[in-house]
């Protein structure tokens, strides 16, 4: 696929941008994808995964690809340096969303299930080895230089005379920390306060099983050496994250004899291969803006989280999630380009939220001062320590509120995910309805109480009516497992409304209500004049 103009550019293709590309291959936009590296990166960086962002990778076929490289992440312990408990998480168990609450990975192994659904789109073009150094905005469309690297040795790029301007009508800045697009653009970021260097160890041990006796997080609170261990990294690889102290330098850390001091507790060299080590700086930063004129950013172009939540893949992911139905509503036609200003209002605070959290829990766990280790010790023995933080709620943008501006719960929350059987087939929700705007109701079908020209627009935006019961037969949807009966029932709704990136927009208590809803909705998409939403 070679376009005069495509509809969107995509800088950068780490798993951020892979899923992004995927995202609008499905919807059918044309992709072009441009990433600096000649192929992606063979080395883990990211651990673990929620199960919101196992949903998104459900919505794009991933998960049989991918269930049997990722293991559940049952249980995270804290420890101090007498490896006495401070805190244990609970994380086992399947969420909301379908799928158990956490995962950990290997992340190459992702990668290459996203790039090939990514690549299973005939209308997504990927062109790896090119680097972006030129952008100019223009009133209705973008356009972006590239040039052509070759890489002569491992890890160093080298520009050729090759280039290739590409124009789009919108152009996403998936490109990373150091991003040109945020750079190019002059968009300045936030420093949010917390910065500790960390060497990071990826290991290979002989026995895939050697720290089974350890739960799969086990975070060591010793002020002589906060130290992260990971003992199931997908299901071959172990991680230790070791603070550096105060006074200690890079070069000391990457010693091989360093390395083996400070792994001797957990392996020895004879017990495995290191694949990896790496000494990083965990930031914290977001941008103050996501979106100028007709350019995005995302992932971390936009935000950097610390990792002590598990949350920067996270979020990027579902920065694409959030941006993608919006993109395709404005690409077919179906919506004002008004609607990309929700973009950043959904996203910012909600990311903003877990980066703050991150950065709680590390100075928690980041204290090289003994005297303050054994208060911390103390506050958490005596209980005296707030819980450990739940996920936040969408609280901005495209949401239901009542008269008084409040939002009222499901309103904002992650939606229900569960089994189901329709017309023969059986699986997960998504897998047998589909994916977009969602009306579901327990009760009866929504359409009784629907207006034609309701009807009519939701089925312009792709949303789907579903009236979900207990009952088997081939006009309803079967709730397999009753959990849907439940989930209504403990919430006193008969309907609720649920987003394309699976945050409800709002619940009704009775189906009377529900025609004002869809209203409120259809009033918040930005959407064009009717004439313009046949077709």
């Amino acid at each position: 696929m070679n376009k005069e103009i495509y509809d969107v550019v995509q800088i950068g293709y780490g798993p951020v941008g892979q899923t992004m590309a995927a995202l609008l291959g499905k919807t059918g936009q044309s992709v072009a994808v441009f990433e600096r590296w000649p192929s992606t990166f063979s080395l883990p960086r990211a651990a673990s995964f929620d199960h919101e962002i196992m949903r998104v990778l459900q919505s794009i076929g991933c998960t049989d690809k991918i269930e049997e490289k990722i293991v559940p992440f049952i249980n995270y312990h804290w420890v101090n340096a007498k490896r006495d408990i401070l805190l244990k998480v609970p994380y086992g168990g399947t969420a909301t969303s379908g799928w158990e609450n956490g995962y950990l990975m290997f992340q190459p192994e992702i990668e290459k299930a996203l790039d090939e659904a990514a690549r299973s789109n005939s209308n997504v073009e990927i062109n790896l080895g090119w680097q972006a150094e030129e952008l100019k905005e223009h009133e209705d469309y973008v356009e972006v230089t590239f040039r052509k690297g070759e890489i002569p040795e491992p890890g160093k790029w080298v520009p050729t005379n090759e280039t290739r301007t590409v124009r789009a009508l919108y152009v996403i800045g998936a490109d990373g920390a150091n991003s040109f697009t945020r750079n190019k653009l002059e968009i300045k970021t936030e420093d949010l306060g917390f910065e500790a260097d960390f060497l990071v160890l990826d290991i290979r041990p002989n026995d895939p099983q050697h720290l089974y006796h350890l739960p799969e997080g086990y975070q060591v609170c010793d002020p002589a050496r906060p130290t992260t261990v990971v003992s199931r990294l997908g299901t071959e690889h172990i991680r230790f994250e070791f603070m550096l102290l105060p006074g200690e330098k890079k070069e000391d850390m990457l010693n091989t004899e360093k390395i083996q001091e400070l792994l001797k507790e957990w392996i020895l060299p004879e017990e495995g291969t290191i694949i990896r080590k790496v000494v990083y700086r965990f930031n914290s930063n977001i941008a103050e803006k996501w979106h100028n004129n007709r350019v995005f950013l995302i992932g971390d172009a936009a935000h950097l989280t610390p990792p002590f939540m598990g949350q920067g893949m996270c979020s990027g992911i579902r920065d694409a999630k959030n941006l993608a139905w919006k993109l395709d509503l404005v690409l077919r036609n179906k919506a004002e380009e008004s609607l990309f200003d929700t973009y950043q209002a959904e996203r910012y605070d909600h990311c903003k939220k877990l980066i703050q959290m991150a950065i709680d829990l590390g100075k928690i766990i980041c204290i090289p001062d003994e005297k303050e280790a054994e208060k911390r010790d103390q506050a958490f023995f005596s209980g005296s320590l707030p819980p450990f933080p739940e996920m936040p709620i969408l609280t901005n943008g495209i949401l239901h509120k009542n008269q008084n501006g409040d939002i009222l719960s499901p309103t904002g929350e992650l939606s229900l995910q569960d089994f189901v059987s329709y017309q023969g087939e059986t699986g997960r929700f998504d897998d047998i309805i589909g994916q977009g705007w969602t009306i579901i109701s327990t009760k009866a079908d929504p359409r009784n109480v629907l207006t034609n020209n309701q009807i009519f627009l939701l089925e312009q935006i792709g949303a789907k009516i579903v009236h979900i019961s207990n009952e088997d037969n081939k006009d309803t949807v079967y709730d397999l497992n009753g959990k849907y009966a439940e989930y209504f029932n403990e919430r006193g709704l008969e309907a609720v409304i649920v987003r394309p990136d699976f945050y409800n927009f709002a619940g009704v208590p009775t189906m009377e209500e529900l025609p004002g809803i869809v209203d409120d909705l259809l009033s918040q998409l930005h959407l064009k004049l009717s004439e313009t939403l046949i077709g």
